[in-house]
C-alpha cells in the first residue's frame, strides 16, 4: 500500500556557494555557516537534477543480451535559474573572479554619481570552482545536497524585458572532491531505513 507522506515536493529552495573546502553543515537542521553566500531568489521552476552513467557491456558468444555490465563513470548536474543580480552571481555567470572586479564608490559631486561594479569578460577562463549547497524545502521536510566541488558547465541565455526578471540560468557540474572524499553528500529528513 502506498503512503502519500513519502511523496516529496520541492515547494521552495535555496542555494549557497562557498570556497572549496568550506565546512558543510553537520545535519539538515544546522544553518549554513560562515563563508556560505546565499544565491538569493530562484525562478519558480526550481531545481533540475540530472544523473548519468557511462557503462561497458560484456557480451558472450551465443547470448542475446549482455552477460555483465560495469559502470565506468557516473556524473550529474544541477540546473537552477537565479533571479537576483549580485557580485557572486555575476562572478559565476561570467566566469570572472570577484578579485578581478572593481567596486567604484558613489561620488557626492558635483557632479554626483552612483556606485557601480566594473569587470571585463571575453577571455578564456579555467572556470570558477566552488562548493555548492542546496536546500529543497517542503514545510518541515528538507533535502540538503552538499557538493564538495563544482564548476558551471552551462549558462542559459539572459533575456531582458519588461515582462520577466532577467535571470541567470546556471548548470553546475560536480567534480571530484578534494582529498578523495564524497563528491555529493545528501541529508533527507523523515525517511526511515527498512526494518
Amino acid at each position: 500500500m502506498g503512503n502519500a507522506d513519502n511523496i516529496k515536493i520541492g515547494v521552495k529552495g535555496r542555494a549557497y556557494v562557498a570556497d572549496v573546502g568550506t565546512t558543510f553543515p553537520t545535519s539538515p537542521f544546522v544553518a549554513w555557516g560562515t563563508g556560505w553566500a546565499d544565491l538569493g531568489y530562484m525562478h519558480p521552476d526550481g531545481l533540475e537534477e540530472a544523473l548519468g552513467e557511462d557503462r561497458t557491456e560484456i557480451n558472450a558468444w551465443g547470448e542475446e543480451a549482455p552477460v555483465k555490465t560495469r559502470v565506468k563513470s557516473r556524473d550529474g548536474s544541477f540546473k537552477m535559474n537565479f533571479l537576483e543580480t549580485t557580485a557572486e552571481m555575476l562572478s559565476l555567470y561570467y566566469a570572472v573572479l570577484i578579485s578581478d572586479m572593481t567596486s567604484v564608490p558613489a561620488v557626492v559631486g558635483p557632479p554626483a554619481t552612483g556606485q557601480y561594479l566594473s569587470f571585463g569578460t571575453g577571455q578564456a577562463s579555467p572556470g570558477i570552482e566552488k562548493a555548492l549547497g542546496i536546500d529543497i524545502i517542503e514545510g518541515d521536510e528538507i533535502e540538503r545536497i552538499m557538493i564538495a566541488r563544482v564548476d558551471v558547465s552551462d549558462r542559459g541565455n539572459r533575456k531582458r524585458s519588461a515582462d520577466d526578471a532577467s535571470g541567470y540560468e546556471l548548470t553546475f557540474k560536480p567534480l571530484a572532491a578534494p582529498s578523495g572524499g564524497q563528491a555529493v553528500q545528501r541529508f533527507i529528513t523523515n525517511i526511515a531505513l527498512p526494518a
